[in-house]
């Protein structure tokens, strides 16, 4: 977490191009280095820090058309800075940190209860998931080798329809604390960072996965790590994020087709 956070348990929302944000119930439990995807019309939060600094099982699912909250089975063990995604309406959930380091666990939440899938080849947290054409990517994030950390050249790719194996796939940019948006076939990495709050990044890049290599696109406006991203509309949206000198409230939304960012209204609450 950047200095002076905490966990948190404020939900807000925001419509482009309609004014400013608008409260929406409280997370249940207050946490801070989530993962989240969207599933079904709903919004999961899955493991992340508890106030106490010990990490969490808890999954929970906000419905933003009733504007409520439902507990969802708890993940076999606790984690915070997995990766999370949504596909044909389940969720998927992998890596992170645990009680020893990055996981190689994976699970896939369908009909009410965990089931695990294949293990990742290496423990991986602190990056970023998507989902392109049924296949769940796993893009940047940290490992382990010899001993010490280490930043992932390469994503990871699993096909859903046929989960047996992960194989490799192009990565952009090492990086860790970056976010990871699925968008018209399409996956896009924004900010980041390599080490510390000094190293935060404003690139971004984009793939589809018949491509070679991701390509850099309009930087962001300020560097940012842990920001928090999501496709809308014919926009990406960057949303938060960490520096040197706290949690961030800038807000700001890609327009792909005129491949420029322009700024919304700053979160109410920095995070």
């Amino acid at each position: 977490m950047a200095p002076g956070a905490t966990a948190v348990g404020l939900a807000v929302a925001v419509t482009l191009g309609a004014g400013g944000w608008q409260s929406g119930p409280p997370l249940p439990v207050a946490r801070g280095e989530v993962a989240a995807a969207s599933v079904g019309g709903e919004i999961a939060i899955v493991g992340g820090f508890l106030a106490d600094g010990a990490s969490s099982a808890r999954v929970d699912a906000y419905t933003p058309a009733a504007g409520r909250w439902r507990r969802l089975p708890d993940l076999l063990r606790a984690v915070n800075h997995a990766f999370a995604a949504g596909w044909n309406g389940r969720l998927y959930v992998a890596g992170g940190y645990g009680d020893t380091g990055p996981s190689r666990a994976a699970w896939v939440l369908d009909g009410g209860s965990w089931r695990s899938l294949p293990s990742l080849p290496y423990g991986l947290a602190a990056g970023g998931a998507g989902v392109v054409g049924g296949r769940l990517y796993l893009v940047g994030g940290v490992t382990m080798n010899a001993g010490a950390r280490a930043l992932v050249r390469r994503a990871l790719v699993l096909d859903l329809r046929r989960p047996t194996r992960w194989r490799l796939a192009p990565g952009p940019t090492s990086r860790e604390h970056l976010a990871v948006v699925a968008r018209a076939g399409r996956l896009y990495a924004l900010g980041g960072r390599t080490a510390g709050f000094d190293t935060n990044t404003r690139l971004v890049e984009t793939w589809r996965p018949s491509e070679r290599r991701w390509r850099r696109l309009a930087p962001l406006p300020e560097a940012r790590g842990g920001t928090g991203a999501a496709a809308l509309g014919g926009s990406i949206v960057s949303i938060g994020g960490e520096s040197p000198t706290g949690t961030i409230a800038s807000v700001y939304a890609y327009d792909v087709a005129r491949a420029t960012w322009r700024r919304l209204p700053d979160l109410p609450t920095p995070r």
